[in-house]
């Protein structure tokens, strides 16, 4: 039966029934030349919308998508520093670009805010909470003490974290003490200038977070969202965009587009499982055979025929939802436990095999490492 406008409104199952087991691309509401990337994408779980336009743009995706495609809208929120007074970004006085007449508690101010995404056909509300710096423990307890006035059926708590909360063991026991006990989703996504995985030990921290808490899941990542899903996660978000596979702290500086192009194409080489800016991955290979993507969207021809510009850039990304979702399915077909983590561990160990294969292959090895975060995923110690 086909579901209608507003019948996600009277759902009975609680969000984390909903969200359970699935895996959704994290995306902008609009590409630069105004198409929606979420319906371009075809056989995915669903889509976290994030940027301008996004309620808009999940209102007509609620309508055209096919049925089952779960939608979730991202509040962008991670623009200031969370504290103690302010964990969310809110504009009490402001809504729907009128003035409110009366100033209401942060409380009533999140429900309108839920309310706007639930009515426009997302599955559960995200909070817009700020980016939380490391080891700010007030700003936390502050976040999750106004949550618990929040629906819990209905709400995903964000938690924007940086990354040096895995990294200090007491900080990650306060946190996981502060959200024991709450029975909403807790949407955790990590915060650094890089891969907020690179530190020795956070990967292990991540999966200690995971296992310690109920209905948690990571949201805007990279492949760590697969690592934590077959290590416990409810569901995870993985990025469309590279900007959207990690938050950045507020006010920092992205990383300067490559030389000769307006953009930065990331490609996921299916057997090193790994993204490569695109001139990388030429040099890389360099007198090589070029490599060969056999995905829904290249359909055999070369991964190197990427470049730095728009068009590019939009293939390439469809290319990198095509090559994980296969991995996604396996994991999602499998019993969760330690069937779930052998499938993953599997699939990371061949990717390091290859890593190894093309280090012999390659005229320079030293120009191709395997990341420590994929060595830990395929077995190895953090």
């Amino acid at each position: 039966m086909t579901e209608r406008t507003g019948d996600h409104l009277h759902r009975t199952e609680p969000a984390w029934t909903v969200l359970q087991d699935k895996i959704l691309v994290h995306t902008r509401a609009a590409a630069r030349n105004g198409t929606s990337p979420a319906l371009s994408v075809r056989e995915h779980d669903g889509v976290i919308l994030c940027g301008a336009g996004s309620l808009a743009a999940a209102g007509t995706f609620h309508r055209q998508a096919p049925g089952g495609r779960l939608q979730l809208v991202d509040p962008d929120s991670y623009g200031a520093y969370a504290t103690a007074d302010a964990p969310f970004q809110l504009d009490s006085l402001h809504r729907n670009g009128q003035q409110s007449l009366f100033e209401e508690d942060e409380a009533e101010e999140l429900r309108h805010n839920q309310q706007g995404q639930l009515s426009n056909g997302a599955a559960a509300g995200l909070t817009p909470t700020r980016y939380i710096g490391a080891g700010d423990r007030r700003a936390v307890a502050a976040a999750v003490e106004t949550a618990r006035d929040l629906d819990a059926r209905r709400t995903v708590l964000t938690l924007p974290l940086d990354h040096r909360w895995l990294r200090e063991p007491g900080d990650l026991e306060f946190l996981i003490a502060q959200l024991a006990g709450l029975p909403h989703i807790k949407g955790i996504a990590l915060g650094a200038a890089r891969n907020p995985l690179a530190a020795r030990g956070s990967v292990t921290a991540l999966r200690y977070l995971i296992d310690s808490l109920e209905r948690v899941a990571l949201l805007r990542t990279d492949l760590a969202g697969l690592d934590a899903y077959a290590h416990g996660a409810l569901f995870a978000s993985i990025g469309m965009q590279t900007a959207l596979r990690h938050v950045r702290k507020p006010d920092s500086v992205p990383p300067p587009a490559p030389k000769g192009g307006n953009v930065t194409t990331m490609v996921l080489h299916p057997q090193l499982m790994d993204y490569f800016k695109a001139d990388r991955l030429r040099d890389l290979y360099g007198r090589l055979p070029a490599p060969l993507c056999h995905c829904s969207v290249c359909e055999g021809r070369s991964l190197i025929r990427f470049d730095h510009n728009q068009s590019d850039q939009e293939e390439a990304n469809r290319h990198n939802i095509a090559t994980w979702l296969p991995w996604a399915d396996s994991l999602q077909r499998t019993m969760a436990g330690s069937d779930r983590r052998g499938v993953w561990q599997r699939l990371c160990h061949d990717a390091r095999e290859a890593h190894q294969q093309l280090r012999e292959e390659v005229s320079d090895p030293g120009a191709l490492t395997t990341p420590r975060w994929l060595d830990v995923w395929a077995g190895d110690p953090d």
